[in-house]
C-alpha cells in the first residue's frame, strides 16, 4: 500500500554506463577506422551501381555495425538506440525501397513505350 503511482503504474529501468575513458576512446577510433572503409565500400558499390534503391539498407548496415561498436561500452544504451534507431529508420527504409521501385517501374513503361511494346 505504501506504492506510489509511478511504482504502480511503470517499472523504471536503471542501467550504468562505465565511464572507461581508454575503451570509449579505443571505441571511436575504431569507429573512425570503420568510417573510413565503410566509405570505401559503399563507392565501390555506387561505382558499379549495386547500391542503387538499397542506401537506405547500407546505411543501415552501417548503423548495426555502430551499435555494436557502441555495445562495447554499454549494451543497454546499445540497445536502447538500437529500438529508436529501427522506429526511425525502417519507414526510411521502406519508403526507399517503394520509391526505387516505383522509379524502376517509370523506366520500364518508358522503354517499353520507346520500342512499341506499351500495348497500344
Amino acid at each position: 500500500m505504501g506504492n506510489s503511482y509511478l511504482q504502480d503504474t511503470a517499472r523504471i529501468i536503471t542501467f550504468e554506463i562505465r565511464l572507461d575513458f581508454g575503451l570509449i576512446l579505443a571505441v571511436f577510433l575504431g569507429l573512425v577506422l570503420f568510417g573510413l572503409l565503410f566509405n570505401q565500400f559503399v563507392e565501390w558499390l555506387e561505382r558499379r551501381g549495386y547500391a542503387e534503391g538499397f542506401m537506405g539498407l547500407i546505411v543501415a548496415l552501417g548503423v548495426i555495425c555502430t551499435l555494436f561498436a557502441i555495445a562495447l561500452i554499454s549494451v543497454p544504451a546499445a540497445l536502447i538506440a538500437l529500438v529508436g534507431f529501427c522506429a526511425s529508420g525502417i519507414p526510411m527504409i521502406l519508403g526507399s525501397l517503394i520509391r526505387y521501385a516505383r522509379k524502376r517501374e517509370h523506366v520500364q513503361k518508358l522503354l517499353r513505350k520507346s520500342v512499341g511494346m506499351d500495348g497500344e
